[in-house]
């Protein structure tokens, strides 16, 4: 049994109809900008995990966090937000999201600091554990493989049911998937004795990887 089974590309008959956008309705989007909170707190893991590409790979990126219920909306904005200078509120037709943007430089600091003394949350430390690294490429040859679960080996990390919790109200319920963008995997076998993979391994259905062939790297994961 195979731990990576190739996804083989779907072609279908394109109606000339789903083509055509005129007479579609634009989207009705409103943006409001929030205040930022002061904050001393040590990040918590979920927001370790959203502050750790402002931080580790790209400085200038922005994620746009879907909100859906008032629960993950405190979540947001209790627990994340205060890490950031810049926050807005944005609304297209009836749906939310918070966007943050630049990370404070006191919670960089403090999670800097955890980096340092090795007390980073485990999933995030794996996710990212290449420093140097940067978002993949615009283009490149890609191939998609649907990963067996039934072949690694489940681990419980101390907090991954508070960060499924969490992504099964927003990212999954928004875009059917969680897309996770590691930094410096190699696609091999390796994949499977992963933190982070045999973390999400044990709550999610399903997981699918995206392979640079260029570089044979793992550029995203996707898990629902």
């Amino acid at each position: 049994m195979n731990l990576f089974e190739e996804i083989i590309e779907k072609h279908y008959d394109l109606n000339i109809e789903t083509l055509d956008n005129i007479g579609r309705r634009t989207p009705r989007m409103s943006s409001e900008k929030l205040e930022a909170k002061e904050t001393n707190d040590q990040p918590s893991s979920l927001a370790q995990y959203i502050m750790a590409p402002f931080i580790l790979v790209d400085s200038n990126g922005i994620n746009d966090i879907p909100v859906f219920d008032k629960i993950s909306q405190e979540v947001v904005l209790e627990e994340i937000a205060p890490h950031f200078s810049e926050l807005k509120k944005i609304t297209i037709d009836d749906q939310l999201f918070i966007r943050v943007q630049n990370v404070k430089e006191s919670s960089k600091n403090s999670f800097l600091n955890l980096v340092k003394n090795n007390r980073l949350n485990k999933i995030v430390n794996d996710i990212y554990s290449n420093r140097n690294s940067s978002w993949p490429p615009d283009r490149f040859i890609a191939k998609e493989y649907k990963v067996n679960l039934e072949i690694i080996e489940k681990s419980f990390e101390p907090d991954i049911l508070v960060l499924w919790d969490f992504f099964k109200r927003s990212f999954i319920k928004e875009n059917g998937f969680m897309s996770i963008l590691p930094s410096g995997w190699t696609f091999d076998e390796s994949f499977k004795d992963r933190i982070a993979v045999r973390a999400f391994a044990s709550v999610c259905n399903s997981m699918e990887i995206v392979v640079n062939e260029d570089n044979n790297t793992i550029s995203s994961f996707r898990v629902n």
